[in-house]
């Protein structure tokens, strides 16, 4: 599971906590001129003393709702989150900023920060015990089937690191090469994207055969998405018992600017629904097939 930093403010608005964070300036400056400039950094970039922050791996939420309304909004645990508040005597806070601990901001200058206090890392959690928000607009996308490679080979398919890395060194003005899309993992590749939220990714793989609806109810574990649909789709696709499953969340951060908008055709599809903006589904992904892509109807 992956580590986040996160940060809870008071701000008079949430324009205010949008201009704290705008790096437009700073970006815009970079692309004209192919240098840095300092002094248009955002507000939170000076404070903490780094020349950007990479806006992919971050996450922004403000609410009118008080504490309360923060911590609901906060993919940590609760219980933790508020011990930390209380031990920094926070007792006002409308925004929160969460950022990936991997994506270049070290925990001492993290501390750094005015504006805004650091509450430390924490374990991301995608359905927080304790906290009242539901799971409902979440979309699944399912792959299953059988595989007798060893985790460590299948998940292989999955392998971005050289990829974000390239995409890393080129954001932060160490080289003007820009990623090339070649060195995308094979997965991104098949399903059309740059690269995939790890948070998102939940793969399994048994020493056993196993149900697949048992599989796929286990996978997505969202009470929004009924038995019966599961089962529909598994006999549908006249799938068998299986040991081998992977779900991703394209929607995981709920948040517009974020989300993939991925969309697989079926050979089944009829053309009249699909989107403009689609992918053709393959014979297999990484030996297993795509089963189907699951919305959570709260």
């Amino acid at each position: 599971m992956s580590k986040i930093m996160i940060w809870v403010g008071q701000f008079d608005s949430e324009a205010d906590f949008e201009k704290y964070m705008d790096q437009s300036a700073f970006r815009q400056w970079w692309k004209d001129y192919d240098e840095d400039n300092k002094e248009l950094r955002c507000q939170f970039c000076k404070e903490l003393g780094v020349m950007s922050y990479d806006e992919d791996f971050l996450i922004m939420k403000f609410t009118s709702d008080g504490l309360a309304g923060l911590l609901n909004l906060i993919p940590a645990d609760t219980q933790k989150i508020s011990l930390s508040m209380a031990d920094k005597n926070i007792t006002m806070a409308n925004a929160v900023i969460c950022y990936n601990c991997r994506e270049g901001i070290s925990p001492k200058k993290a501390e750094n920060a005015t504006t805004m206090t650091y509450l430390g890392t924490f374990e991301f959690e995608l359905s927080p015990e304790g906290v009242q928000g539901s799971n409902a607009g979440l979309e699944y996308m399912i792959w299953i089937g059988t595989t007798d490679k060893s985790r460590e080979e299948f998940m292989e398919y999955f392998n971005q690191d050289e990829y974000m890395k390239e995409i890393r060194d080129y954001e932060e003005g160490r080289t003007k090469k820009r990623p090339n899309p070649e060195h995308r993992c094979q997965f991104c590749k098949d399903i059309g994207i740059k690269f995939y939220y790890p948070e998102f990714l939940k793969v399994e793989i048994l020493d056993h055969l196993e149900n697949p609806f048992e599989m796929v109810k286990r996978m997505i574990n969202n009470q929004f998405v009924p038995d019966w649909v599961i089962e529909l789709y598994i006999k549908e696709e006249h799938v068998s018992a299986s040991n081998c499953i992977v779900c991703y969340i394209p929607n995981g951060f709920k948040d517009k600017k974020k989300n993939q908008n991925i969309y697989i055709k079926k050979k089944s599809y009829d053309d009249s629904d699909v989107p403009k903006k689609h992918i053709e589904e393959l014979e297999d992904y990484n030996g297993i097939k795509y089963l189907e892509w699951f919305k959570a109807e709260g």
